[in-house]
């Protein structure tokens, strides 16, 4: 198996950065902030239109105003994300983020402290109805899960590792806050807001992505953003 840690080529947009690229995809590590892709309600840059200005041929056979997107991080969340830059790539990835044969790490920090070291939530998440904007456990939701390992604790605070199961939207965020220990700086999903992070910088970030594709095993690993130490050592 391939390991990649090192920057394969950079430019600045919000600080978005390229970790990896070969002739049939490409790996970005996104900054908190940054949308993925376009939505009805906004304008902004997204991921997406850079990667369109770098291979403007992904729009010859993307799907319109995703080109190029095979999955998503939302917009506060941080890290790595994998574009296919071929209609053959992105029909193979397609498949196998639909069996879930890629393997999604995510680290974040939590307020407070689960009841037990590691887990299984294993939770149904449908939209809210109090809050369009949020996902909620819900018995008539669609099955959630995910599996969890305490890595470091503070007095306040737990770092965790996740292994997403199934990836609904929100599903790490709805998740937290429903075993009371919302990630941290997540107002939506219930987080107390903290006076050095901007509003879009939630203690989320997806850590690492392991995948097989045309006989080849890849394995992506990226640290955190550097306001995680900062929220250690309040």
């Amino acid at each position: 198996m391939e390991f990649f840690f090192l920057l394969f080529r950079s430019f600045k947009i919000n600080n978005l950065s390229i970790l990896y690229e070969n002739k049939n995809f490409i790996i970005f590590n996104k900054p908190n902030g940054l949308l993925t892709h376009p939505t009805k309600n906004s304008s902004e840059n997204t991921l997406r239109d850079e990667l369109i200005k770098l291979h403007p041929s992904v729009k010859e056979w993307g799907v319109p105003f995703r080109e190029g997107i095979v999955h998503r991080l939302d917009k506060v969340t941080s890290g790595i994300i994998l574009c296919p830059l071929n209609e053959l790539t992105f029909k193979a990835l397609s498949e196998q983020f639909k069996k879930r044969t890629i393997k999604k790490t995510y680290m974040s920090i939590i307020q407070g402290h689960t009841n037990t070291e590691t887990g299984i939530i294993d939770l149904p998440l449908k939209r809210s109805i109090e809050n369009r904007n949020k996902r909620t456990v819900d018995k008539s939701g669609r099955d959630s899960i995910t599996e969890f390992k305490t890595i470091l604790k503070t007095k306040d605070y737990s770092q965790i590792s996740i292994n997403l199961i199934t990836g609904r939207n929100h599903q790490i965020r709805a998740h937290m806050e429903y075993l009371k220990t919302p990630v941290v700086n997540d107002t939506l999903y219930g987080a107390n807001p903290l006076e050095f992070l901007k509003p879009y910088e939630i203690c989320l970030h997806s850590s690492s992505l392991e995948f097989s594709i045309f006989e080849e095993e890849y394995s992506f690993k990226v640290d955190p953003p550097l306001f995680f130490n900062r929220v250690l050592e309040v």
